[in-house]
Formats: structure tokens, C-alpha cells, sequence
């Protein structure tokens, strides 16, 4: 499942090499920019996304997947850093106590199909029914996003400004 709010792996689905992360808030409140970064050319897609988040009260992220192949990635809340104070590219603020990893080939669509609403129905869904989560994924066409809770007691402890450890995401085996 690309979804973890239980502190197990979430595992998505990877065709480009780049990797959007940002707070569930940064999503619905920038969902019609993000699906107009979506439909831009790619080579102009990092520098929308830079200036978009400069504008922004919360950092978006562009993590760069290292030796990357196109397949199923995953990570977990030990897959982050901490990156308080940093001018990384790769930072990202969040507010809400998740972040929303997007496959950048797929940031439109998720920005239109991932709506508050359907985060919501997810957060309050019982932990074992995916039923809304396949649908999504459906209408997608692949799992190409994923969702991780924050956890007090692990590198991806909550609010705050993170990365991806320059390792990850790793293929999910």
C-alpha cells in the first residue's frame, strides 16, 4: 500500500527519477498550481515547482532518486532527516504531521484526484480498508504517491523542515 499512517512501509510506484514532497496542506491549498506545474513541459517542472514554493508559507521538496530505475520504491518514517535551516532543494516544510511524496511525472493528477476531502476519508478510514485508497490509485492509473505519517520517536518526527536521506526512496523488494 502507498499509504502509511501505522509507521509500516508505504510502496509506490516510480517512473521518473524525481520526487515531489510536501505537507497534505501545501496539496489541497496549491492543488490548481501543481496541476498546471503537472502539464508544463518536464525540463521546466523543478524551476515552477522552486518558484512556486518560494511564494508559499511551507517548502516544497524535489528529491533526486540516485541510480534510479523506473519500478515500485518504498519508505518509512526512517527514510527522512531532519533539515532544519537548510537551503536544500530537497527540504520540505510540513505542518500537518505527514508528507505527500509525488512521482513528478504524476503531480497533476495527484493534484486533482488527491483532494482534502479524499484525505480525510483516508485518515479516518479503518487502518485495514483500502478500498478508497485502490480507487484513487485506479483513477490514477498506478500508486504513483505516496503518504507517511510522522511519528515523535522516529527521524520523521513531525512538524518541522526534512529531507529524504540521500539513499532513499529504496525499491521496495
Amino acid at each position: 500500500m502507498n499509504v502509511s499512517f501505522s509507521g509500516r512501509p508505504a510502496r509506490f510506484d516510480l517512473q521518473s527519477n524525481q520526487i515531489v514532497l510536501l505537507d497534505p496542506i501545501v496539496l489541497n491549498g496549491l492543488a490548481s498550481a501543481l496541476v498546471d506545474i503537472g502539464v508544463a513541459p518536464v525540463n521546466q517542472q523543478p524551476e515552477m515547482l522552486q518558484a512556486l514554493a518560494e511564494r508559499g508559507p511551507l517548502r516544497i521538496g524535489l528529491h533526486e532518486v540516485a541510480g534510479f530505475r523506473p519500478g515500485l520504491y518504498q519508505v518509512d518514517r526512517h527514510s527522512f532527516q531532519a533539515a532544519e535551516g537548510e537551503s536544500d532543494p530537497g527540504a520540505f516544510d510540513v505542518d500537518s504531521g505527514a508528507v505527500v511524496l509525488v512521482d513528478l511525472s504524476l503531480l497533476g493528477p495527484v493534484a486533482q484526484v488527491v483532494t482534502w476531502d479524499r484525505y480525510d476519508e483516508l485518515l479516518r478510514a479503518p487502518l485495514d480498508d483500502y478500498s478508497l485508497l485502490d480507487k484513487i490509485n485506479a483513477e490514477l492509473g498506478r500508486p504513483g504517491f505516496a503518504v507517511i505519517a510522522a511519528d515523535a520517536a522516529s527521524p520523521f518526527s513531525g512538524d518541522g523542515t526534512f529531507r529524504l536521506a540521500a539513499d532513499q526512496p529504496r525499491p521496495a523488494l
